[in-house]
């Protein structure tokens, strides 16, 4: 098995993980020599003092400030008490601290869903048996965080301090003298627990736990109540033998002191000691999606016998490499906004292939334990419908060496369930979580960018399908009123009326059809890229629905099975069964990002189109936090009007954006958000991936250089230049690469990927 990156080798700690003889290190892709182990060594910089992990957790940005290392399983981060039914584990403006967990979504939304698995707990006297008793209180001002590292003072004065590898994490926790006590509670959950065990052995605790991480879309979509179900275990070791032990079961708590063994939803236990002074004592916990024996193995191989300091420099150089990729000159404000949205883009996919080759994969609707033969399994996308729009084009840009794993995980999932994920996770089944095919697009935008070491047969195979077939309770009509929440691969009946009429969904009816139509259009790009000229016409066909929800204002409207529009009709409607997806009419209308000429058209030519933008941004139908609205305010410059794309941008970025807790407009949605940011701080947009060309604004940076990866393209870096003052001139009066005039506002992946330089030239007027 290839080492994946020299981030990913280079997490593994001082320890050699043990041999295993099933495992096929040198196993054959039938690629040839594999770009990604060509060495990428940078010249590297100190940037994580840049990257401030509090940007976004006041608000609805659910990031996490906690512990991990880029593309990390485990994600060792604090949960806060916060409202019933959240999805996200801290707020910063909640006062309680539940614990400490080790399994988190990035930035996702939604609710009563989730990770948030194996939280520790130290305390100060005895365990509480009243879970709202037992979290502690904090103040920001004991608390810090940044890449690979996590510390806080907790009430009674417990100092804790988290730091993490792939599999394992590494807790440091100073106890004051007196009683002292560490919770490990298998049962927590944003979801629901089902079922679990613990052993405790002296100076080890482990065990297993079952949860349901997504009770509704268990509920909604699987008759047999499997889908959802996620197994995680757990090695727990305290680095001084405890004098007492118990163990605790049930949500309402019943304590067992003297216990060694529980089983049972809920399940927990502790260890105590007395101590005379204040102590040190360290915990080192391995995590599994397989078994407690194998938690122990990822923390032997990881981990080792590194102590805490050594764990969390190797997890902040693991960092800087990451970070080094793109190096950018800008106020201090400007950096801290710039390095931690890019540091949001390296968390995803996350790395399920434990020590040994060994991971899970579970869209069949069980747990089948796999052996990497030639790629690591990258999962945990939440989700696609809004990843595919910035975190994988950023991704393919700035870290194409995961690109090919990232693709041969989608495909594995699609053979062992059947289909493509819509958002992949560490559950069993399909999440049906949002709507669309936009596994393809993510493939179709590695293929015309020229990585294409995957199975790209197998992958048509799997586009293919999704394009013509869909998950039989939607084809038998069963799921009417709700297609979208259920289906996996394409409605029927779009695929025979050329729409998706309003009853078959009557809140993301039209989304629907914008979606599938864009994801038709990149199937279209796919399948041209492979010479399949009759499938690509086929496909580029079927992009052209999105014409069939266009009424004669040029708005998208719900028709209903009969053909006629849905009335009444306003499109500013927000609403659970307008017919848009966490969105309105005003807001899906501009989704055509591969057909703009097509949408000018429809909306009454270029001025017409110009004025419908000003228009939408001067009413305030732009919604910045949400994914649908993203590309919007690059389509000025898309029809040659670069200086309205930078007015909007800035306007965004000054209104939407700051570095503190509250910096993030909306959820961050697997990096989605943040990518957005990257992309404008750096003034290029991949405003349709599928189409290996970006639409070009204006940097809000100075100067910045982003190093491409030896292994796979030969340019060294590409730098982009500010003539002028990016904070206050807002009109570009000149755009160069590599000093030759740019005729139009748009750059070819092709010719970034090859090195150069693009300058654009800023000006206080026109």
């Amino acid at each position: 098995m290839r080492p994946v990156s020299l981030v990913l080798a280079s997490l593994v700690a001082c320890a050699s993980p043990p041999s295993d003889g099933d495992v096929d290190d040198s196993a054959d892709t039938g690629f040839g020599p594999d770009p990604a182990d060509v060495p990428f060594v940078l010249d590297e910089v100190p940037l994580t003092p840049y990257v401030d992990a509090f940007i976004g957790t006041r608000g609805p940005g659910n990031v996490i400030p906690g512990a991990l290392v880029p593309h990390g399983m485990v994600r060792a981060s604090p949960d806060t008490l916060s409202r019933p039914g959240s999805i996200d584990a801290y707020d910063w403006s909640d006062t309680r601290i539940e614990g400490f967990t080790h399994t988190h979504l990035q930035g996702p939304g939604g609710s009563v869903n989730g990770y948030s698995q194996v939280l520790l707990l130290p305390l100060t006297g005895d365990v509480d048996v009243d879970r709202m008793a037992r979290p502690r209180t904090y103040d920001h001002a004991e608390e810090e965080a940044s890449p690979g590292l996590y510390r806080v003072t907790l009430e009674g004065g417990v100092e804790v301090a988290l730091t993490a590898t792939a599999h394992a994490a590494v807790h440091r926790y100073t106890f004051p003298a007196g009683r002292a006590r560490l919770l490990v509670d298998l049962g927590h959950s944003n979801g629901d627990s089902v079922s679990g065990r613990l052993a405790i052995d002296g100076s080890v605790l482990s065990g297993t736990g079952e949860y349901n991480v997504h009770p509704i879309a268990s509920f909604v979509t699987d008759g047999d109540g499997r889908t959802a179900y996620t197994r995680i275990s757990a090695h727990v070791e305290v680095s001084l033998p405890p004098t007492e032990h118990g163990t605790l079961l049930g949500k309402a708590v019943t304590a067992y002191p003297g216990s060694t063994e529980a089983e049972g939803a809920w399940v927990g236990g502790w260890v105590g000691w007395d101590f005379d002074a204040p102590t040190t004592v360290e915990v080192r916990v391995g995590i599994s999606r397989i078994d407690p024996a194998q938690a122990r193995r990822n923390l032997e191989s990881e981990v080792g016998t590194a102590g805490f300091d050594e764990v969390h420099d190797r997890a902040r150089a693991a960092w800087e490499h990451v970070l080094n990729r793109v190096r950018v000159e800008a106020d201090d404000d400007v950096l801290r906004m710039f390095y931690t949205a890019l540091s949001r883009n390296f968390f995803q996919p996350a790395d399920y292939t434990e020590a040994g080759g060994r991971f899970v994969v579970a869209t069949s609707g069980e747990d089948v334990v796999k052996r990497a033969r030639g790629f690591r399994y990258l999962t945990d996308d939440w989700c696609m419908w809004d990843t595919f729009r910035t975190t994988h084009p950023l991704a393919t840009l700035v870290e194409p060496e995961l690109r090919d794993d990232l693709a041969s995980s989608l495909l594995l999932a699609y053979q062992e369930g059947g289909w493509l994920p819509k958002c992949s996770w560490n559950a069993t089944g399909y999440s049906r979580v949002m709507i669309g095919n936009h596994a393809v697009p993510i493939l179709a935008d590695m293929l015309v960018k020229g990585l294409d070491r995957f199975d790209t047969a197998l992958a048509w195979q799997a586009v293919d399908h999704a394009g013509m077939q869909d998950i039989p309770t939607v084809v038998d009509g069963a799921a009417d009123g709700i297609c979208g929440y259920v289906n996996l691969g394409t409605p029927p009946e779009l695929l025979s009326l050329g729409f998706v009429p309003s009853e078959c969904d009557p809140g993301q009816s039209v989304s629907m059809t914008l979606e599938h139509a864009y994801d038709d259009w990149s199937a279209g790009r796919m399948a041209a890229a492979l010479g399949r000229q009759a499938d690509a016409d086929r496909y580029a066909q079927r992009g052209q629905a999105w014409r069939n929800t266009y009424n004669t204002d040029g708005f998208a409207q719900a028709r209903r099975r009969d053909g006629s529009w849905r009335e009444p009709f306003d499109p500013s409607a927000w609403g659970d069964f307008n017919d848009f997806t966490e969105a309105t009419s005003w807001i899906y209308s501009w989704f055509v990002p591969h057909d703009v000429p097509g949408l000018v058209e429809v909306m009454g030519g270029r001025d017409a189109f110009l004025a419908r933008l000003d228009r939408f941004f001067d009413e305030d139908q732009f919604d910045p936090g949400n994914e649908p609205s993203f590309h919007v305010p690059w389509l000025y410059a898309a029809v040659g009007d670069v200086d309205g794309t930078v007015r909007r941008l800035r306007e965004t970025v000054a209104s939407s954006y700051d570095d503190g807790p509250g910096g993030l407009p909306g959820n961050d949605d697997a990096g989605a958000t943040s990518a957005w940011l990257v992309y404008t701080l750096l003034g290029l947009y991949p405003l349709a991936p599928g189409d290996p060309t970006y639409v070009v604004g204006a940097p809000l940076v100075r100067r910045a250089e982003l190093f491409l990866h030896p292994g796979f393209h030969d340019g060294g870096s590409f730098v982009i230049e500010v003539e002028g003052d990016p904070a206050t001139d807002r009109h570009v009066v000149g755009l160069t690469l590599d000093g030759e005039p740019l005729a139009e506002p748009w750059l070819p992946h092709a010719r970034i990927v090859e090195g150069g330089t693009l300058v654009v030239t800023l000006a206080p007027d026109p």
